[in-house]
């Protein structure tokens, strides 16, 4: 089954981008006729159609309102994940430094949802309590250190983290970012695993997206994307999840939280948007979800008159796959079983099964 791919706001390395705080990675399976049949609506003199282009003039608001308020914009056909990339840069810390710390000390982590609590508790840091500034200015810095490597960023960041574990005055806060203070131990072994990517968005929705897709229809999929370098750049990586990880498929991860491996993608194809009707509703689809949750979601211009002409449309409605904060996890209580595979531990062993094929595969 072909799926066709488009992302919106895409900052690469840069999750702290204030003019594009949301990614979205939007997906659906339209035909050529459909699309063309979905997009009817919107005449304008351009060979592609591009959202960000038209949406200031009022002429296209209504057959964009008309598009996104057709009857396929349904969750059957349409798959987007969301990602709050402030929320997602967390996330990365998290999995970076804490869990790191964790597994080097023998405790358990993703079992009981801990690396979503935590994740959620930095974010909450950064936002509303007394010391959000130094968390924030903490966040920078990690992302520096991750694109840089250098020693000067690694220093620098260690010396914020000392600076707010100092001011901390609760016992139960200083537990919780001790973690983070203790991965200086294993940052060298950190960074030496870390690539230009490694925080890039566009291989976790890819891969959460092809998953979805291959469990509903029960079918391998290919991946037709318009032009990305994050893409390409993990391309052969993604066919090793694909084909080589493992002979059987496999669910992976705890609880509700499991991808399944193999992934069931047979190809990935990159085209250039100008010659693909499909790439360009995809475009349409998360740029508009993109600037509705920027600024109704995020609050960021709540009386844009777009961004509430979309809110009122089937799109804004659908159901979607969010990383973003949610107080309610904070007391979820996730249940693991026995049967449920570390995905960590999964993908270590099958790495060195095929150290070969991955070696040749993992971009450096």
């Amino acid at each position: 089954m072909n799926i066709y791919f488009d992302e919106a706001g895409n900052s690469g390395q840069n999750l702290l981008d204030k003019e594009q705080p949301i990614y979205v990675l939007v997906s659906h399976n339209f035909t050529i006729e459909e699309a063309e049949e979905i997009l009817r609506p919107l005449k304008t003199f351009s060979e592609e159609i591009h959202f960000n282009k038209i949406k200031k003039y009022p002429k296209y608001q209504i057959p964009i309102e008309n598009i996104l308020n057709h009857p396929s914009i349904n969750y059957d056909r349409i798959k987007i994940a969301y990602y709050n990339k402030k929320f997602a840069l967390c996330a990365h810390l998290v999995d970076q430094l804490v869990e790191t710390t964790f597994y080097n000390n023998e405790l358990p982590y993703y079992e009981n949802g801990l690396n979503i609590a935590f994740a959620q508790s930095l974010f909450l840091q950064t936002e509303f309590f007394d010391l959000k500034s130094k968390y924030c200015e903490l966040l920078e810095l990690f992302q520096k250190m991750i694109r840089t490597k250098d020693s000067d960023s690694i220093d620098n960041f260690y010396h914020k983290a000392n600076e707010i574990f100092n001011a901390i005055i609760e016992p139960g806060e200083k537990n919780f970012f001790f973690p983070i203070l203790k991965s200086k131990e294993y940052i060298d072994e950190i960074l030496e695993s870390i690539n230009k990517f490694s925080i890039d968005l566009a291989l976790p929705s890819l891969t959460l997206l092809s998953d979805i897709w291959s469990k509903k229809e029960n079918v391998r999929i290919n991946v037709i994307h318009d032009d990305s370098k994050q893409v390409e750049f993990w391309k052969e990586f993604i066919f090793f999840l694909s084909k080589d990880i493992s002979k059987e498929k496999v669910d992976v991860g705890f609880d509700n939280r499991k991808l399944t491996f193999p992934l069931q993608i047979d190809s990935i194809e990159m085209v250039d948007s100008k010659h693909n009707i499909q790439i360009q509703l995809s475009d349409l689809i998360g740029s508009s979800f993109a600037y509705y949750a920027k600024n109704i979601l995020l609050k960021s211009n709540e009386t844009d008159k777009m961004a509430n002409i979309i809110a009122n449309t089937r799109l804004a409605k659908m159901n979607v796959h969010p990383l973003q904060p949610d107080l309610s996890l904070l007391t979820k209580k996730y249940k693991s079983t026995k049967t449920d595979i570390n995905p960590l531990a999964f993908l270590a062993m099958k790495t060195l099964e095929n150290e070969d094929k991955f070696n040749e595969a993992y971009p450096k």
